[in-house]
């Protein structure tokens, strides 16, 4: 086989010119084509005549297919060849790149020697320029810094006597505007002044007028129901006026009027307390027959009998409790609202054991102690009201103590209370 000579094509023509190929489209036309090679003839003989030319056929396809791969072989090495010549240069651009980078950073942004740490340090370091404006600006010893021109401006308007606020502010200064403010408040007070005179002199001569007059009683009445009106607008409970209206006994209309305790905290559909006012001397047992009347006319639980100084039976200032209801003693031309509140309130609280614990034994015995204290508290009360009206110069100091002494009186109802609160609480059965 090695010896072998290669097949020679030789054209077939007279003049022996080169075979003609065509290529038309996606055919192939070979004209005047002669191969030389007794192997490849002898195969062909081999052959039917009806074979060959399929044979033939067969052949050049599969010559032409095979040089075709072989020259797709010798372009893909080409190409890797120079793709691999590429990543060389590629290398060799990026070192010398990255050499030259390396050297400009550290040119500009080096620690040492850097241009940017230096232009840095020149302007914003510590004695840098940005520095040195910032001290120059807010220097407080150069009075042509912002801080001295500052201090300067703000001396003349806040610093001193001189300065134009303290002249602004200056209320003797006829310039000022506080001038005419002090004017027409010293002038709102003589006219304030000047109605107090007026209110005094009228309360005294309406005072000497009641005195006189046979309607005391019943200014007396008219005014207590007033101040209850105005003391229970800050609670949930309700007063009526009933002293004209027949209640539930026939042709009677005792009982001045009727306070009515909230349904959440009386825990009942109507809890009253009955309020006689009497401005009148009465023995005990007249009182007390009143009390059992008035509380069976209005239907309620607990009677408040508001007496009158004249009126009141000794032993009953400022108030006490009986089995009945519970009574006090106020100054009828200038009732103490501390008492009014007072008895209100241990009225609205018996009435309030009554229904919670009835039958249980629970009583009033706690209360006794805070009871005693409440009286020394409000007899202090009308010596100091006393000592108002006589010394005129002590007035102030006086008013101060009074309020103090109220507000105690407040407390030692608010112990009464819880002491009622912790009673009615042992007396709920389990």
């Amino acid at each position: 086989m090695g010896s072998e000579r290669a097949p020679e094509i030789v054209p077939i023509s007279a003049a022996n010119k080169p075979a003609q190929v065509d290529i038309v489209g996606d055919r192939i036309r070979i004209a005047s084509l002669e191969i030389v090679d007794r192997a490849l003839a002898g195969y062909l003989e081999s052959r039917s005549a009806e074979e060959r030319p399929e044979t033939v056929e067969r052949a050049l396809r599969v010559g032409l297919m095979a040089l075709q791969s072989a020259s797709g072989s010798i372009d893909v090495d080409h190409v890797r060849r120079a793709f691999d010549k590429f990543l060389s240069d590629a290398a060799d651009s990026n070192k010398k790149a990255t050499a030259e980078v390396e050297e400009i950073l550290r040119k500009n942004f080096a620690t040492e020697g850097g241009v940017m740490p230096a232009t840095l340090e020149r302007f914003i370091g510590d004695k840098g320029q940005l520095a040195q404006f910032t001290k120059d600006l807010f220097d407080e010893n150069r009075r042509d810094s912002a801080i001295g021109k500052l201090n300067t401006i703000l001396g003349t308007y806040f610093d001193g006597d001189a300065s134009k606020l303290a002249h602004l502010l200056d209320p003797t200064r006829e310039a000022s505007p506080l001038s005419s403010f002090r004017a027409e408040i010293a002038k709102r007070f003589d006219d304030v002044l000047l109605k107090i005179v007026e209110l005094d002199a009228s309360q005294k001569a309406a005072k000497g007028e009641r005195k006189k007059g046979t309607a005391k009683g019943a200014d007396f009445e008219t005014r207590i129901i007033a101040e209850y009106t105005e003391l229970l607008r800050a609670t949930n409970d309700d007063i009526e006026g009933t002293g004209g209206v027949i209640g539930a006994v026939t042709d009677s209309k005792k009982g001045d009027a009727v306070i009515t305790i909230n349904a959440k905290d009386a825990s009942a559909a109507a809890l009253r307390i009955v309020v006689e006012v009497k401005d009148k001397s009465m023995t005990g047992p007249a009182i007390e027959k009143e009390l059992v009347e008035a509380r069976e006319n209005r239907k309620a639980e607990v009677a408040l009998m508001v007496f009158s100084e004249s009126a009141a039976p000794a032993g009953y200032a400022p108030f006490q409790i009986t089995r009945n209801g519970v009574f006090c003693v106020v100054d009828p031309e200038s009732p103490d609202v501390a008492i009014l509140e007072a008895s209100y309130r241990l009225a609205r609280m018996v009435a309030l054991i009554r229904v919670k614990a009835e039958g249980s034994g629970a009583d009033l015995s706690a209360a006794r102690e805070a009871i005693d204290a409440l009286r020394a508290r409000l007899d202090t009360v009308k010596e100091i009201k006393k000592t108002l009206t006589a010394v005129d110069n002590a007035t102030e100091k006086a008013r101060d103590e009074l309020d103090s002494l109220r507000a105690a009186i407040a407390a030692e109802v608010d112990k009464i209370e819880e002491q009622v609160r912790a009673s009615g609480a042992a007396a709920k059965p389990e």
